[in-house]
């Protein structure tokens, strides 16, 4: 039976993030008569409270040959370009780390080995002056460029914040026109055949979809538990110390900000994401510094919100799967781990881990070189998210509040602290392969939190002094005119 062909998909998850799984399959799969159902659980489990998602959005609908003009009008979508982070630091100065790259490569080093030289020489320039989306979100205003080898538009790169109800009814829509099965009904049990696959999920009525493959989204692993109940669970609080977050939504305003703000306080830190037509503000804290009805009372503060009723709470812990893929079953999204939403939300890791399914997709009901490889390639790159994030914490010179006094003496990583190091003396990065991150997300993030390196790249001091300097001001003034 463990050779039996892949006809039949079921996909098991909430409104988002099964529409976004089902769709994609249908969309990659498309006339090859491979089935494909979606099940919703009706069973009491809320669905995802994050109402607004960003990250990278723009790869993944490319792939899947989807209208972003179109998703974007359809899901009161706003452009982002980054994030404003306050209160992070030991002095007043905020630190805005937008998406995207900066500056150009000379003589194949790196552009911020030569902003450190200059840096090094007494200059006093802002490393984001050389950002197109930096400059952009200044203005307010940003268009995606086109396709071009102008190295100041080859900066540039953005972030799509959408309506969570109005993206999962487009993507749910795109699912069913390609002829997605959507189910909503109680799961009852999940049925596993001799050879430990799966091989039916079985509704409270009696009803049941039987599937050769499997992918797992719910928010309580409904499926995946069945064929290992006993596995390892990583657990990263220690790293990633918010186990809780408070959201509510608040209405729109008429120029929403094309980016994200992220400010501390005494119990973790606090988000703000815009779309055309609503705020949303999230308030991720620790349990053990703070209960839900403070949260929910600095949360209503925050928003003037006499009650605070509209607010919604829920639990986190930081951590993944020590394997995602199990026989003929995948775990995505909450199934598999859960992260801060911290510069990467929940659905650009979806969006990236479907991608990876897609290009490894099995043709056979059990596929196992293929389920290690998808596992050792989804922990590593689970690892450096979980790094890319905890580095946030790493940086932030606060010290006040009871959450920052207790993070400080926390233990890092090794993997987060040999990054640090290597940055810290030489200026360098080293990225891993199959990584959502880009060197040049981890270069800001040192950089605009003020981290400076001790050194930089000694081919940087090979290229002639005037040139680059005539070269780099040439590109910060494109810059803010191709910004305004």
């Amino acid at each position: 039976m463990a050779a039996t062909e892949v006809e039949r998909i079921v996909v098991v998850g909430d409104e988002v993030i099964g529409n976004v799984v089902a769709a994609a399959l249908a969309i990659s799969l498309r006339g090859s008569g491979t089935r494909i159902s979606l099940l919703l659980p009706d069973d009491g489990t809320p669905a995802s409270d994050i109402q607004v998602f960003r990250g990278g959005a723009g790869e993944f609908h490319q792939v899947l040959g989807i209208d972003e003009a179109q998703l974007k009008d359809r899901t009161n979508g706003v452009f982002g370009l980054g994030t404003r982070y306050r209160g992070f630091g030991a002095d007043e100065r905020d630190a805005f780390v937008p998406t995207g790259s900066h500056g150009l490569t000379l003589r194949l080093v790196n552009f911020h080995h030569y902003f450190l030289k200059l840096r090094a020489e007494g200059g006093n320039d802002n490393y984001n002056a050389y950002s197109l989306p930096a400059a952009a979100a200044a203005t307010g205003h940003f268009t995606p460029p086109a396709a071009s080898d102008d190295p100041v538009l080859a900066t540039a790169a953005y972030d799509l914040y959408v309506d969570r109800d109005h993206y999962a009814r487009y993507m749910r829509k795109c699912a069913e026109s390609l002829g997605v099965a959507v189910i909503q009904a109680t799961v009852g049990t999940v049925e596993v055949d001799d050879d430990g696959c799966l091989d039916a999920v079985v509704f409270m009525d009696g009803n049941r979809i039987d599937g050769d493959f499997f992918v797992d989204c719910s928010t309580n692993r409904l499926l995946i538990d069945h064929l290992d109940a006993e596995q390892t669970f990583l657990d990263w609080s220690s790293s990633l110390p918010c186990d809780r977050v408070a959201t509510v939504r608040t209405r729109g305003v008429a120029q929403p900000d094309l980016f994200a703000v992220i400010e501390a306080n005494d119990y973790g830190w606090m988000q703000r994401w815009m779309t055309t037509d609503s705020t949303v503000i999230s308030l991720a804290y620790c349990s053990q510094y703070a209960d839900d009805n403070l949260a929910r009372e600095v949360l209503a503060k925050h928003v003037n919100e006499a009650d605070g009723s509209g607010i919604r709470v829920r639990e986190q812990q930081a951590g993944s799967l020590a394997r995602h893929w199990i026989r003929n079953c995948v775990a995505i999204g909450p199934a598999a781990a859960t992260l801060d939403t911290v510069e990467v939300s929940t659905l650009h890791v979806v969006q990236s881990f479907i991608l990876r399914l897609l290009a490894m997709l099995p043709r056979r009901k059990v596929s196992t070189m293929l389920a290690e490889e998808y596992n050792r390639v989804a922990l590593d790159e689970l690892t450096n998210l979980r790094d890319y994030q905890a580095l946030r914490y790493a940086l932030a010179g606060r010290r006040e509040g009871i959450f920052w006094e207790n993070l400080a003496q926390a233990k890092r990583p090794e993997s987060l602290q040999g990054r640090i190091d290597l940055f810290r003396e030489f200026g360098r990065f080293a990225r891993g392969d199959h990584q959502i991150l880009r060197q040049a997300d981890w270069v800001s993030s040192f950089l605009n939190f003020g981290f400076w390196p001790s050194s930089y790249d000694p081919i940087a001091d090979m290229i002639d002094e005037e040139r680059m300097k005539t070269d780099l001001e040439r590109f910060r003034n494109e810059v803010q005119e191709a910004a305004g």
